[in-house]
């Protein structure tokens, strides 16, 4: 099964590397999370070893997927994450990078904003209690401070 393609997003920007850059951030997104299978990270490894180290453009890994993500490109943890997130990845990747969407680069720093919000997606947000607590904690320290 094919849960999405370059194909998808050339509508948006004629350019197909501009193109492969949403869903590769994705594929490197899920190859950082351990959500690929074993047998992509095996036959790929020269690319997989760049993309853990940050070295290279972030698509190149979806571009030698073959520009689309099969299902049989992740595990059972990585096959649950896509197809709850694929379906409205398009929309949030909007969100993210704004007017400048079609047109950004394929860089890990634009990476890490995608991440960001993927990283929420996969290990939930924190909860308000805890957030609210740290936040106090830290107040005090800094008063502490001053």
């Amino acid at each position: 099964m094919r849960y999405a393609s370059v194909d998808s997003y050339l509508s948006y920007t004629e350019d197909l590397t501009q193109a492969c850059i949403p869903l590769g951030f994705f594929a490197a997104f899920c190859l950082q999370h351990q959500l690929l299978s074993s047998e992509v990270e095996q036959r790929h490894k020269e690319i997989v070893t760049q993309c853990r180290f940050q070295e290279g453009p972030v698509s190149a890994l979806f571009v030698v997927l073959g520009a689309e993500l099969q299902d049989s490109a992740f595990n059972p943890a990585g096959k649950a994450f896509a197809e709850r997130v694929l379906p409205t990845y398009c929309e949030r990747y909007c969100e993210v990078f704004g007017e400048d969407s079609w047109w950004i680069k394929d860089n890990w720093d634009n990476y890490q904003r995608m991440a960001s919000v993927l990283v929420r997606d996969l290990y939930g947000q924190p909860p308000k209690s805890m957030t609210s607590l740290l936040g106090s904690f830290f107040s005090k320290v800094a008063g502490l401070w001053r």
